[in-house]
């Protein structure tokens, strides 16, 4: 009986320590890379476990930036859900 106790308790510990490396193989495959790449503000790609630099619309069709309106002007401009605007349409 001693015996059988014995082999359970040796299977037990041997599914933990494989709980625990895989485990720890998932953190080191797939988790710290991923957050390694979004903390320098780059994309993680998680199908081809691989990181991503994104790149501006700007450099690839060769066009300048163009900015918008400052964000006080866009304040200005907006008006309340079913109020009439009385500026006159551009």
């Amino acid at each position: 009986m001693t015996r059988w106790f014995t082999a359970a308790q040796l299977t037990t510990l041997a599914l933990f320590v494989a709980a625990v490396l895989a485990t720890f193989a998932y953190e080191m495959i797939w988790v710290w890379p991923a957050r390694r790449c979004e903390a320098r503000g780059d994309w993680w790609d998680a199908r081809g476990l691989e990181c991503d630099t994104p790149i501006p619309i700007a450099r690839l069709t060769a066009r300048g930036l163009r900015f918008g309106p400052a964000s006080a002007d866009v304040q200005d401009q907006r008006v309340a859900p079913g109020a009439h605007s009385t500026s006159s349409r551009p």
